[in-house]
This record gives C-alpha cells, sequence and structure tokens, in this order.
C-alpha cells in the first residue's frame, strides 16, 4: 500500500516533467523567432545568444511592413514590396484551394458515402492511397508536367497542386461524415418529395455543415503552409507565396535574420486568428469524423 502511494507522487513528476519538455521543444522555436525580431543586428550575431534582447526595437517589423533594404535574390525590390506580394498570393490561392475543396469534398465524400456503383470501393481506395505519396518524389514528375502544361511560376498551378494534395484527405473525412448520417433521414426527405440533389443541399450538408467547416480550415491551413512545392514549382515573385517570398530576404554577404523573423511572426498571425476563432467547430468537426 505504501508502495503504491510512493508510486503516484512520481508518477505525477515525470508526467509534469514530460510536459514541460514538450512545452518547451513546441514554444521554444516560437519565442527564439520572436526574439530574433526585436533584437538589433549585432545582438543576434553575438555569442553565446542573448535570449533577453538589451535593446529591443521593432524596426524590423517596420522594414517589412513599411520600407527596407532590397535584396538580389529579389530583384531589387524593398522588404515590403517583398512581404505584401508573398501576403497576396498566398490568400489567393489559400482561399481558391478552400473554395474549390469545399464544393468538390462533400461531392465526392456523399457519393462514395450513399451511391453504390461499380468499383467504387477500388477507386476510394486509390484516393485514399494519394496521401501515402511522398511529397519530393512526386515533385519531380509534377515539374515536367507543369512545365509542359505551362503551370510552372503560376498561382494557377499553385491551386491545382494544394486541391489535388488536399481533395483525397478531405473525401475521406467527408465520406466518414455523411456515414455519421441516419439513412432513414434522407429517405424521409426523399419520400416527401425531395431529389437526391435536394436532399443533398437541403439535410445532409446541413448536418455535417461542422465537418465542412472543419475540413476547409484545415485545408485553408495547409494550403497556407505550402513550402516544398512552390519553392520548386516557382521562380518569381509574380505566384511565390509568403512561406517562399520570406527566403529572399537573404543578402549577397549574410542573411537578414531580423527582416526574416518578422515576416515568420506576420505570417503565422492569420492561421492563429483563425483557429482561435474557429477551434469549436474544428474540435467538433474532426471529433465526429474520427469517432464514425
Amino acid at each position: 500500500m505504501n508502495l503504491i502511494k510512493t508510486r503516484k507522487p512520481l508518477f505525477r513528476i515525470f508526467i509534469g516533467i514530460m510536459v514541460f519538455m514538450i512545452f518547451f521543444w513546441s514554444v521554444a522555436p516560437l519565442a527564439w523567432v520572436f526574439i530574433s525580431s526585436i533584437s538589433t543586428r549585432t545582438e543576434l550575431y553575438s555569442k553565446p545568444p542573448h535570449w533577453i534582447p538589451e535593446e529591443p526595437t521593432f524596426m524590423a517589423y517596420k522594414k517589412v511592413l513599411v520600407t527596407g533594404e532590397s535584396f538580389r535574390g529579389g530583384d531589387g525590390i524593398a522588404a515590403a514590396q517583398l512581404f505584401r506580394k508573398g501576403i497576396t498570393n498566398s490568400l489567393i490561392v489559400s482561399i481558391a484551394t478552400t473554395a474549390m475543396v469545399m464544393f468538390f469534398a462533400p461531392l465526392l465524400g456523399y457519393a462514395f458515402s450513399r451511391l453504390k456503383f461499380k468499383g467504387s470501393r477500388l477507386f476510394f481506395y486509390i484516393i485514399i492511397g494519394i496521401i501515402a505519396l511522398p511529397a519530393w518524389p512526386v515533385l519531380i514528375g509534377l515539374f515536367s508536367e507543369f512545365s509542359y502544361l505551362h503551370l510552372l511560376d503560376t498561382k494557377i498551378g499553385l491551386i491545382l497542386l494544394s486541391f489535388t494534395f488536399r481533395l483525397p484527405f478531405e473525401t475521406w473525412f467527408m465520406r466518414g461524415y455523411f456515414e455519421s448520417v441516419p439513412a432513414e433521414i434522407e429517405d424521409a426527405a426523399r419520400i416527401d418529395g425531395c431529389t437526391r440533389i435536394q436532399t443533398l443541399l437541403k439535410v445532409s450538408l446541413q448536418m455535417v455543415m461542422p465537418g465542412l467547416i472543419a475540413v476547409s480550415i484545415v485545408s485553408f491551413l495547409h494550403t497556407w503552409n505550402m513550402f516544398s512545392g512552390p519553392l520548386v514549382l516557382t521562380y518569381t515573385l509574380k505566384s511565390k507565396p509568403l512561406t517562399v517570398t520570406m527566403t529572399e530576404f537573404i543578402g549577397q554577404y549574410y542573411v537578414h535574420w531580423d527582416l526574416m523573423s518578422a515576416a515568420t511572426i506576420l505570417a503565422i498571425i492569420p492561421p492563429i486568428l483563425m483557429v482561435i476563432f474557429f477551434q469549436k467547430y474544428i474540435i467538433q468537426g474532426l471529433s465526429a469524423g474520427a469517432i464514425k
């Protein structure tokens, strides 16, 4: 009995240490990026590194948002112009991808859930199998294909890329959401005179709306954070998203860590705000799909 009582405090201490380590592992990089964004360049290159800036400054944010040096990698474009162009491209690609996913994912999910046709199971497994494909080997073939279709360095190409990679995953989730809706409810709507399309729009889709919102938010966040694909398939500022544009803060002789860190902090604000405001729908939607 005493041994059991002794083990409980030790177990709690062990759990507390593990939680702290995980928290530190997750927060420390973000904290260091913020510290770098408000530090002078002298402090950034000092040894040992300063966790607390002696002369904190927000000049890096001013340069990213208002003005700033020009960069060889950005063809002589100022830091503020690089940031604005990158965030504009990211918004266009993310919003367009999310809109397409919101339209096609429910249709495919409903079809695989309710419509039984020859080869439906095999076709569904093929779509699900695409999720397991690694990104880098696929990009080798995509580069050649995009070049042939004249989609290199275009926002349309990035939209198609993100949409193609997200659609299998979102279709899988939407199928689970629709299967959680009792078929008797749809049968009752059909008896009342609704067509299958009307049943989908007026009954089924309304019941899986939390799941659709969750899928849309996850799709937006994934597209916003894309890096490897745009890095390979874009090469000018007309289509580079923000994640790739930030790599332009590399001068001829050294890296502008302060500007890159400030741009990083600004870039993560939209996803954080979206998660904060829609966390209820994300948790509710993803939990419903997981339970099913």
